[in-house]
């Protein structure tokens, strides 16, 4: 008897869909069921997704080292069976084999493409996949299983349907939302930071005017080198060469004005943070603890093997500090996530890039984020395999947030380059509240200390919140009205199992539909970086639905 084909979707087809497509394949293999894979996504570049576009600007840079980006192999039929610094061997004539290096998001995502197309091309006769290069608005279930509808075509019906989105679209924030009827009233430029190629031709207007860039995250770094070397501008040594196509000024500003940390320099530093067996186990003891206990449980539960293991690594390389500190710089962490940083922002990247190059002793907030980094994956391995009270998703997921401008830092050659920007006066960094930005007829008054500045045009590099209920986006939007999609009042994601199918409000789960990504942030953690889209939920996912009928 002929073995019925299985219809599934992937709706959203970056890396995450990537890893989750890879992992169908796998348990198709090993299972040998006959599924039929479609997969929707509006970009021409399946497999790498607006992050990583191919056609991205290569000012834009991973914020991993060669070094440690380790991705699972492809399923065994994929004609693509290198890793990514194998593949980049063929590819670059220098700085292929140097493991320290920061390359540019579009070689990541042309390699990713470039898996898929190799996928595509040897897949086993019991598997087929499509491309559908289009945006799926609504999916309902009937009684032959969920359908999804595009523009005006209805696809389906199929067994299950994964959501695999990155950034849906969203509503504006209060802030952002008054600036744009500012911009609009007053015929103001307010623009996103992405895609860069974008940024840097509205840039070439822009000569000699002054430029804020709201958030001083990752994403404003991205922006700030694609309003100078994206000008055509360049550095030497410690000097930055103008073209003459730069804004006059560039603002950024954040609540706090503290810049995210750079990583270590080289394998070599890094390796001082690496933990030791006996503090892994530790941790992930405590982490079982602290995740099967009281409802209320919260990073706190951490702190104990955290701190063992943050004094050993600083008394390590000759620094001295008490444990009382250590704890106490972590608890003021969990009240208000980087209330200890009080330096300004200049000194803040002087110290942290003298702490990446091993000049300097690691502080306490500094070596916290980078163990913090190193134990991600087993994070993210604990964490994603059960459910989790919402009182201790809320916690936990702040305090992994907060520590980003540590754990998620930057190539530490960016960070020199925007201390010699700051140095020049190109670059302007403040901090500054909403009660501190005043909207003028002429644009955005930036007020800090006892100086304000007008800047007459305005970047927003901050990226909306994973809420759900700020989502704009028409399929999230529809399944959130008929109550398929459900999350706690406090800010996280959908709920969903460790399988990423979706949860309802009863607890009952929703029959062939999953969610993977930002939006299921709560029942996930951690899931931004490039090494959770190939990760155990996408396997767990594809196992649940291989599973015999």
């Amino acid at each position: 008897m002929t073995q019925a084909r299985r219809r599934v979707a992937i709706v959203g087809f970056g890396p995450r869909g990537l890893g989750a497509l890879e992992a169908l394949v796998r348990h198709a293999l090993v299972t040998g069921t006959s599924v039929a894979i479609d997969v929707f996504d509006p970009s021409r570049w399946p497999g790498a997704g607006p992050s990583f576009s191919p056609d991205e600007s290569e000012i834009c840079l991973l914020n991993l080292p060669l070094r440690s980006i380790s991705l699972p192999p492809p399923p065994p039929c994929s004609g693509v069976q290198q890793d990514f610094s194998t593949w980049l061997k063929d590819r670059l004539q220098d700085g292929a084999q140097d493991g320290d290096a920061y390359l540019p998001r579009a070689l990541l995502g042309t390699y990713l493409h470039e898996r898929y197309k190799a996928l595509w091309a040897q897949l086993p006769e019991a598997v087929s996949v499509e491309h559908h290069q289009a945006r799926v608005n609504a999916a309902h279930q009937d009684q032959t299983g969920w359908r999804l509808q595009c523009a005006d075509h209805s696809h389906g019906p199929y067994e299950h349907v994964l959501m695999s989105l990155g950034q849906p679209q969203t509503n504006p924030d209060p802030q952002l939302e008054r600036w744009r009827r500012h911009a609009h009233r007053h015929g103001l430029p307010l623009c996103a930071a992405y895609p860069g190629h974008a940024l840097i031709e509205a840039a070439d207007a822009w000569a000699g005017r002054i430029v804020g860039i709201r958030g001083l995250a990752l994403s404003s770094l991205d922006v700030i080198r694609m309003l100078t070397l994206g000008l055509g501008g360049r550095f030497e040594g410690k000097r930055y060469i103008a073209s003459g196509r730069e804004p006059a000024r560039i603002i950024p500003f954040s609540l706090d004005g503290q810049p995210p940390a750079p990583k270590p320099l080289n394998a070599a530093l890094d390796a001082r943070f690496d933990p030791l067996p006996d503090e892994d186990a530790a941790f992930e003891a405590a982490l079982h603890a602290a995740l099967s206990g009281a409802a209320d449980a919260g990073p706190s539960a951490l702190f104990g093997a955290l701190g063992a293991a943050v004094a050993r690594v600083i008394h390590s390389v000759g620094g001295a500090v008490e444990q009382d500190d250590i704890q106490d710089w972590l608890q003021q962490e969990v009240a208000t996530a980087g209330s200890q940083e009080q330096l300004a922002t200049s000194d803040a990247l002087r110290c942290g890039i003298r702490q990446a190059e091993g000049q300097d002793l690691p502080t306490i907030g500094y070596t916290v984020g980078q163990l913090w980094r190193k134990w991600q994956p087993l994070l993210r391995c604990v964490y994603d395999s059960r459910p989790i009270p919402p009182n201790t998703a809320r916690t936990f997921t702040a305090f992994d947030e907060g520590l980003k401008r540590y754990s998620y830092g930057a190539p530490i050659e960016t960070a020199r380059q925007l201390l010699t920007l700051i140095e020049t006066g190109l670059v302007d960094p403040r901090a500054a509240d909403d009660p501190d930005i005043r909207l003028r007829p002429e644009g955005w008054e930036i007020q800090a200390e006892d100086t304000a500045v007008i800047a007459d045009v305005m970047i927003d590099s901050v990226l909306p919140s994973p809420a759900l209920g700020q989502v704009t986006e028409p399929l999230v939007s529809g399944l959130l009205e008929t109550r398929v999609l459900s999350a706690p009042d406090d800010g996280l994601g959908a709920r969903c199992g460790a399988d990423a199918v979706l949860v309802r409000e009863d607890g009952t789960p929703v029959q062939g539909l999953g969610l993977a990504g930002r939006l299921s942030n709560g029942s996930s953690i951690a899931s931004d970086s490039i090494h959770d889209c190939f990760g155990d939920i996408g396997d767990r996912w594809a196992a649940t639905v291989l599973q015999p009928t």
